[in-house]
């Protein structure tokens, strides 16, 4: 027994020094003359070995060809038929498998966009370990997993996507932009002649995202003639009622027959002039050029088009009782241009404000829908 161990040891320190003398640590494993993989080795019992023999150089490829340019070893067993052989190198693949899933790793990994630009703040995260990461300003992340792990890859606008962990090969993430159009900002304003209770329902036609205060079915508030709101729930005062959301219109919907484009320049002026004009007052407008005069001051030109009192229904409908005597809704929808172009100028209703006002007020970056030069 004590010599067939010693074989056995023999066996594998003549594969190590192959290994050290190979780039590709692929000496030829004969058993009983079949070609095998060499994991081989390590299912078959010691005791069962009869012979080993080691062939180098010349001496190998004469026989195996340049299967054996690495060397090969010839190794005699005890009654093994090669379907025996196969069946114990499965059973050791199987163990060995699971060895492999129980370990802990780091794997590395990049995220693109569809223009192959690298993405910096994409959320990781390990759905099964919950651990959780960022991309760097190079779209770069390394996260710790075990085989068969699955990553979840999210960022705001793009589609969320989910990666199976199969090996410990770096990855490389190609997010798809999401079709859906965020909301952004849309904030209502009350105005009653006296204080009252409102109860305000939501019916959006896409999906809610964030709330404030917390919508839950409705919001249910105490409005003062001043525009003050008590919210009953949260029990605080708020100026105006806050939503975002996202909406993915049909490409009609884009097709813009009128609209302005304003250069930044005079981003500040056109809104005052536009949005009195509509109905908005000097607080609404001012808090409305205060969120997107920075956003929209990032293109050199802006092209804009606003949805207006009954147009904003393809967005939302407000169910609100007691039901306003007046109701001001303005949506803008705007891209960035790089040089000026001409469109038909979109004509603006004005609206008189008389009894209870409601008023609201928002807008979405269409750029993702929109091709730069179509005008």
């Amino acid at each position: 027994m004590k010599a067939l161990l010693n074989l056995f040891i023999f066996l594998f320190t003549i594969t190590t020094i192959f290994a050290q003398e190979t780039t590709d640590n692929s000496p030829l494993i004969v058993v009983n003359e079949n070609i095998l993989h060499k994991d081989v080795l390590e299912a078959i019992d010691p005791k069962n070995i009869e012979s080993v023999n080691v062939l180098k150089d010349k001496a190998a490829t004469a026989i195996y060809g340049q299967n054996a340019k690495n060397g090969a070893i010839l190794i005699t067993t005890k009654d093994i038929s090669k379907r025996e052989l196969k069946k114990l190198y499965k059973k050791y693949s199987a163990e060995n498998s699971i060895n492999k899933e129980t370990e802990v790793f780091k794997i590395s990994g990049t995220v693109y966009d569809c223009e192959k630009l690298e993405l910096s703040g994409v959320y990781i995260k390990n759905l099964n370990s919950k651990a959780e990461t960022q991309t760097d300003f190079d779209g770069k992340f390394s996260i710790e997993v075990k085989i068969n792990d699955v990553l979840e890859i999210s960022f705001l606008q793009f589609k969320s996507q989910k990666v199976k962990i199969e090996n410990k090969e770096n990855l490389v993430i190609n997010l798809k932009s999401d079709q859906q159009i965020i909301l952004e900002k849309p904030v209502i304003y009350l105005y009653p002649t006296e204080k009252t209770t409102i109860d305000l329902k939501i019916d959006l036609k896409g999906k809610l995202l964030t709330t404030f205060p917390k919508y839950d079915k409705s919001w249910d508030v105490i409005a003062e003639p001043n525009g003050q709101i008590f919210d009953k729930k949260s029990k605080r005062y708020y100026n105006s009622l806050f939503w975002d959301g996202t909406i993915d219109f049909p490409e009609e919907h884009y097709k813009y027959d009128d609209g302005f484009i304003v250069p930044k320049e005079k981003l500040t002026e056109f809104f005052i002039e536009k949005l009195e004009h509509i109905g908005l007052n000097n607080q609404e407008t001012n808090e409305f050029i205060q969120y997107w005069l920075p956003i929209l001051e990032r293109n050199r030109y802006n092209f804009i088009h606003f949805l207006i009192n009954e147009e904003c229904d393809e967005i939302a409908t407000l169910n609100v009782n007691p039901k306003p005597e007046t109701t001001i809704r303005i949506y803008m929808e705007f891209y960035g241009l790089e040089n000026y172009t001409q469109i038909n100028e979109q004509h603006l209703p004005k609206t008189e404000r008389k009894g209870f006002t409601l008023v609201e007020w928002g807008g979405a970056d269409v750029s993702s829908k929109i091709r730069k030069n179509e005008f």
